[in-house]
């Protein structure tokens, strides 16, 4: 069966949204002013050390590599952040952040309009329930995206091995092994759906 142009379109949307996740992971520590978005300092380590082409093989992975610990509400307000220095290199960092899970709120938001399955198996946030974001628009995700930065965190941190077999992988010339690391996320987002019914 041949994808049809909107399944294209919405791999491609997941493959930019992952590539993104992957450049915040993998930014310098010293611009870093979150922690490790529950990844261990060793699988943050040798992310940062892959090609640009290995990065490019992990953001093809066919879901979301990004999530939520908390899902944002609409009741979510900015609140000034008191006692917080950041560099002028972390204050950059946190921006680039802050646009990424703006970005990342809007896809989810369309997707869980257009087409509720493929959002709850792409995207895989055991929060988000259909009808979850029906009261969002784009100007509460600019504000939610502003506190949601500091409960963005890797999908399937508690699954170690499955970042170390994507790495793995993507290190590894055999394609056999690259598609198969690639294809784990499939039960993994069907278990994390089925654990929050």
């Amino acid at each position: 069966m041949r994808p049809n142009h909107s399944d294209m379109r919405m791999y491609a949307d997941l493959m930019d949204l992952n590539r993104g996740f992957l450049g915040l992971l993998t930014a310098p520590r010293s611009q870093q002013a979150v922690p490790n978005f529950g990844l261990e300092a060793a699988i943050i380590d040798q992310l940062s050390r892959l090609s640009l082409a290995e990065l490019e093989f992990i953001a093809a992975t066919p879901g979301l590599l990004a999530c939520f610990s908390q899902w944002p509400t609409v009741s979510m307000h900015w609140v000034a952040e008191v006692g917080t220095t950041r560099t002028s290199n972390q204050a950059a960092w946190r921006e680039t952040a802050r646009l990424y899970v703006t970005g990342l709120l809007t896809y989810l938001w369309q997707m869980e309009k257009r087409d509720w399955p493929c959002c709850a198996l792409c995207a895989g946030s055991a929060e988000l329930n259909s009808g979850s974001m029906e009261k969002f628009d784009f100007t509460r995700i600019h504000v939610s995206a502003d506190i949601a930065v500091d409960q963005l965190q890797a999908r399937f941190n508690n699954y170690p091995s499955f970042w170390t077999d994507l790495i793995c992988s993507a290190r590894s010339g055999n394609e056999d092994f690259r598609a198969l690391s690639q294809l784990t996320i499939i039960p993994l987002a069907l278990a994390e759906e089925c654990s929050a019914e």
